[in-house]
């Protein structure tokens, strides 16, 4: 049996309010090919498949388009829910799809059991299972107690989390027995690269909250949630598989993953990564206003899609007159290459003003509200405790919201 692990799309995904749809569709393409190319038998999708729990009908389309393509490849598909989506919508075609060999589980299931699914071949035989947790939000794990203190809820969470993995994994073992048991997950595991502040935002104040020690023994672990691929605590079966586009500039270095794995006799034989195609660059260019314009003027590209950019500009002191030709110089630009979306300047000889912090051409609306809630709270939070209390208070809000 042949599976594929991936996570971490991000559906709708905007950078600097530019859309990322594009990217989206070209991998999902790329990704169609290698499972027809490989004759791949189940692809995992480890959460995330949207990037906002109410997505657009463009971001929708081309999930549902995947799916019409997947399932004449007679591919079977496991995706769970992760901290972006929304469960409703992800479970809202559950039934339907499951006739098509898509199985669905947006969010935790009231009998964890269900979450433990056979995986056959395309001869009806059974090759492995997986217990396909998604996402756990608090409301999963634990109930709220008068009184108890930050560590106690903390302790809470972690032993949920656990309590869930276990269960799930003792199910797994005992109902299939003779072979492979997978597992999926959606969360922070203490020890991994992330990409950006973003990722710590969603942990939600459990940074340092779940080892990589405290998962039971599957044979292989597909985790989602963390958009850099790696290994944890030097395992091989235990991995992110990281998300396959780059959804910020700290991730425009990164090589871009999906994970194959091999069952044969009984056993994962095999684990290799397969590189993602980059369809676009992500830069970032610094130096002095004159260097940048020479750059920029003279950018060339070899990439299917146009360069997005972001540009810091380096000079001594503040100089208005500069700022205008920089302004001036950035509204007529018309690079067809190349986009810039954001542009700041850095003083030597002047503190941050709120410009340089988020950018000369950034209007409040432009900005996520993760990304102005963390500039807040770097500012105004006196304890690591208050930053994690605050998040947590920020992620019911912006949970009701949505």
């Amino acid at each position: 049996m042949k599976i594929l692990h991936t996570a971490d799309w991000h559906l709708g995904k905007r950078l600097y309010q530019t859309d990322l749809l594009e990217d989206s569709r070209r991998f999902v393409d790329w990704l169609l090919q290698t499972i027809e190319e490989r004759q791949i038998d189940v692809l995992l999708v480890a959460g995330d498949i949207f990037d906002t729990a109410n997505p657009s009908t463009e971001a929708m389309q081309v999930y549902y388009d995947f799916l019409r393509k997947l399932i004449r490849l007679k591919c079977r598909l496991i995706i769970t829910g992760g901290n972006h989506d929304s469960a409703a919508v992800l479970n809202g075609p559950r039934e339907l799809l499951a006739l098509l060999d898509v199985h669905v589980i947006g969010g935790a299931c009231d009998d964890c059991h269900e979450e433990v699914l056979p995986l056959l071949d395309r001869h009806g035989k059974l090759q492995a299972a997986v217990a396909a947790v998604p996402f756990l939000r608090d409301r999963d794990l634990k109930r709220s107690v008068e009184g108890e203190t930050f560590e106690d809820r903390r302790m809470a969470v972690r032993a949920g989390i656990q309590r869930r993995y276990d269960q799930v994994h003792a199910h797994g073992r005992k109902t299939y027995a003779d072979v492979p048991l997978l597992g999926m997950g959606h969360l922070f595991v203490n020890g991994s690269a992330t990409s950006d502040n973003d990722e710590k935002l969603h942990s939600i104040g459990t940074l340092d909250l779940f080892e990589v020690s405290l998962f039971p023994a599957f044979d292989y672990l597909a985790l989602g949630h963390i958009h850099r691929p790696q290994m944890l605590g030097k395992k091989e079966y235990v991995r992110y598989s990281g998300s396959p586009v780059a959804l910020s500039f700290s991730e425009r270095l990164d090589e871009k993953l999906v994970i194959h794995i091999e069952i044969k006799n009984n056993k994962v034989i095999d684990i290799q990564e397969i590189n993602v195609p980059k369809f676009r660059q992500l830069r970032r260019f610094r130096g002095a206003f004159t260097e940048i314009e020479t750059l920029l003027n003279s950018y060339q590209h070899s990439d299917e899609l146009s360069t997005l950019a972001e540009i810091e500009i380096h000079e001594e002191h503040r100089d208005p007159a500069l700022i205008d030709q920089a302004k001036a110089y950035f509204l007529k630009l018309n690079h067809s290459h190349l986009s810039v979306l954001n542009w700041r300047f850095k003083f030597q000889q002047q503190l941050k003003t709120t410009d340089e912090l988020f950018g000369e051409t950034m209007a409040l609306p432009e900005l996520a509200p993760a990304q102005v809630f963390e500039q807040w709270l770097q500012e105004n939070a006196s304890s690591d405790e208050s930053k994690v209390l605050l998040t947590e208070a920020f992620h019911e809000l912006m949970n009701s919201v949505q």
